[in-house]
């Protein structure tokens, strides 16, 4: 594993530590998370869990990409696109656009910064093993 590819999986990891600090408030304290959000709270209040809960499965298939993202490199992309930057984009216009509650966009911006900077160290990462593949090439045709 190379650097990039290392800070990608490091980050990744992070990412899904981070991910649980809303899942586990979200699916057993939901009114307080809802609280601490300054959201409204819905009723009922399961769909607030069941919000929890998909993001436990989501984040859940981060895990083959933050393990070996070279091994699992469309898992790994998949994780960035459509997951973090769809995320991302989805509760950052539900708020300015649809009046949904603040709240929400501290969803939205964790999912912003964890979406940009596995791009950028999983880009780099992609960048860096093909410049050593290129650069392996030419030594293979001489033998």
């Amino acid at each position: 594993m190379n650097t990039y590819t290392k800070w990608f999986s490091r980050i990744t990891w992070l990412g899904i530590i981070v991910n649980m600090l809303f899942v586990i408030p979200s699916c057993f304290f939901p009114e307080l998370m809802l609280w601490f959000l300054k959201m409204h709270q819905p009723d009922p209040i399961i769909w607030v869990r069941t919000a929890g809960m998909l993001l436990f499965i989501i984040s859940a298939f981060y895990i083959p990409g933050a393990i070996d993202p070279n091994r699992y490199r469309a898992t790994a992309w998949i994780s960035i696109f459509p997951s973090r930057a769809f995320g991302s984009t989805f509760f950052i216009c539900a708020v300015l656009f649809f009046g949904q509650d603040k709240g929400f966009l501290s969803i939205a911006f964790v999912d912003l910064f964890f979406g940009v900077v596995e791009a950028i160290f999983l880009t780099l990462a992609t960048r860096s093993e093909n410049a050593e593949a290129i650069a392996k090439e030419p030594a293979k045709q001489f033998s």
